[in-house]
């Protein structure tokens, strides 16, 4: 139910902003940067593929496709007939998400740029030797905001916070449990 919540008010903003623009001024670009999850405590990557669909002197609106992929230590536990055995072990995230993106001028080269994005967490497990024991593919949501300087040449820095919302996961006997995190990120990019 929150999660269906969560979707339908994503896509009523979306829908909304994108339905009061006009299509003009469309341009591409590409962002690559990195972050830290609160949790479970690691650093992330992602890319973004851009691309502003209407922009004049005081907002943009952009839609983009954003990769985001992190690894977790794990310990993995097996039962056998000699007992439990213990195994280190890694858990692999990808999210693939399809995002929208309202991004303020405020002044000079600086503004100010909130969304929201909807897709899918792939989530795999692997032993010490990189073999996959184990694989799901479940919901995910996130919002995001923060600070953009867009110089004249093209090139974007900007730094920002998000909130992924992660639905659970089942693996290896439900070994492992998502949660949903903040997370605080930096990342540069190009605007063609």
């Amino acid at each position: 139910m929150k999660k269906t919540i969560t979707t339908a008010i994503i896509a009523g903003v979306a829908f909304a902003s994108s339905a009061q623009a006009q299509l003009s001024n469309v341009s591409g670009g590409l962002m690559l940067g990195g972050g830290y999850l609160e949790d479970p405590e690691k650093a992330y990557l992602f890319g973004q593929f851009r691309g502003t669909f209407y922009e004049d002197d005081a907002f943009s609106h952009t839609a983009f496709l954003e990769i985001l992929g992190h690894t977790d230590d794990a310990t993995l536990s097996f039962n056998t007939p000699g007992g439990t055995v213990f195994e280190d072990g890694d858990v692999t995230f990808i999210n693939i998400t399809a995002n929208y993106e309202l991004e303020a001028k405020l002044f000079g080269p600086i503004s100010v740029y909130a969304g929201a994005g909807i897709g899918a967490e792939i989530v795999t497990v692997d032993d010490r030797f990189d073999i996959e024991l184990d694989s799901d593919t479940n919901f995910v949501a996130q919002v995001f905001m923060g600070l953009r300087a867009d110089f004249q040449n093209g090139f974007l820095m900007q730094a920002g916070a998000r909130y992924l919302m992660r639905e659970d996961f089942s693996l290896l006997g439900d070994q492992f449990v998502t949660e949903d995190s903040w997370a605080f990120e930096i990342g540069v990019g190009l605007q063609f």
